[in-house]
């Protein structure tokens, strides 16, 4: 029995990718939408500070799922983009690019920021922080080491 509800996953991180994954292993036949202000597929955070900065591993490694794995399951990535508004009567996302999206489900996966040293030399040359898969090529080039890839809470 296929359904006509739609879910929207605003988030295109591990958390987010997980969960559309998640939705697809319980039997969720709808339509799902990832929604994320990268512009690549998702990816986990940790691997780009361990075996991808050093040298010692492919990027590739650190996306959630191939490529494939979003059209396999029907899984629609909308990447670039931000949720500018949130209307939940109407159940509407307005995106930063003037789209919208409707939902019937909707879970918000933002995710957090790096956490930011707070001691003396913060300011040194070669002190990077891990955000973006962009930043961390420039980074590997040099072997410089991160500041911080843990993430902390943000209200």
């Amino acid at each position: 029995m296929t359904t006509e509800q739609t879910y929207v996953i605003v988030g295109a991180g591990l958390a987010g990718a997980k969960a559309a994954q998640s939705l697809r292993e319980e039997g969720f036949d709808g339509r799902i939408t990832l929604v994320g202000a990268e512009s690549e597929r998702p990816y986990e955070r940790p691997p780009l500070s361990k075996g991808y900065l050093l040298g010692k591993q492919d990027k590739d490694k650190a996306y959630v799922h191939d490529e494939a794995w979003y059209r396999e399951h029907s899984v629609e990535l909308v990447s670039g983009s931000q949720v500018t508004d949130l209307d939940r009567g109407s159940r509407r996302l307005e995106l930063d690019g003037g789209g919208q999206l409707g939902y019937d489900k909707l879970l918000l996966a933002t995710g957090a920021s790096p956490r930011r040293l707070d001691v003396p030399g913060t300011g040194l040359e070669g002190l990077h922080y891990l955000r973006a898969t962009c930043r961390p090529s420039a980074s590997a080039s040099t072997r410089s080491a991160p500041a911080s890839s843990t993430p902390r809470s943000t209200p």
